[in-house]
């Protein structure tokens, strides 16, 4: 009984200092470009490669690079066993030819990119994920408006960010996500 009133002690005397590092945390500006011959050519060459599979209408098509890489990318946060199988499930037609479409809509977008993150950098369309969807300039909200209607993007101001779709290569090439949701 007596370490419950210690915890608590503990836990109050320690929220400020908490509070004050959360604080001086500054999180890092995106980088944002649309050339894609600034990409790492692994990058460049899984965008490639993506992108062809997409535009032959076959989700399919999609399994022979996933299979290729050394992890499967994320497709949902309850990572499923089958990537492919549950795109298509989750696509607004049978063939799952309407999550390939969203493919190639995130992948005409710009993308966003932390240089000099201390990790493996990852480049991520749209670069509209990266950005407060509340502080969009009006170039940035026709970008989004080419990927959500008004009530989603209404929904995502409310939010406070980002949790549309949103695909992630590593510089390494390795196709990482591809997910909706926060």
């Amino acid at each position: 009984m007596r370490l419950a009133p210690l915890l608590c002690t503990a836990m109050l005397l320690s929220t400020p200092v908490l509070a004050q590092e959360a604080a001086e945390w500054d999180w890092p500006e995106p980088q944002i470009s649309s050339d894609i011959s600034a990409l790492p050519p692994a990058v460049q060459e899984k965008r490639a490669a993506l992108i062809e599979a997409a535009r032959s209408g076959d989700i399919e098509a999609l399994r022979p690079i996933i299979d290729a890489q050394k992890s499967r990318p994320n497709v949902s946060f309850g990572a499923p066993d089958d990537p492919v199988a549950f795109l298509k499930d989750v696509s607004e037609d049978d063939e799952g030819r309407q999550i390939l479409g969203l493919m190639l809509d995130l992948f005409d977008q710009p993308y966003a990119y932390y240089p000099d993150s201390g990790g493996e950098t990852y480049y991520i369309w749209p670069y509209l994920s990266e950005l407060d969807p509340n502080n969009l300039t009006a170039e940035q909200t026709v970008d989004a408006y080419r990927l959500i209607d008004s009530e989603g993007i209404e929904e995502l101001k409310q939010f406070g960010g980002w949790y549309y779709w949103r695909l992630h290569i590593s510089e390494s090439g390795e196709w990482s996500a591809f997910v909706a949701g926060d």
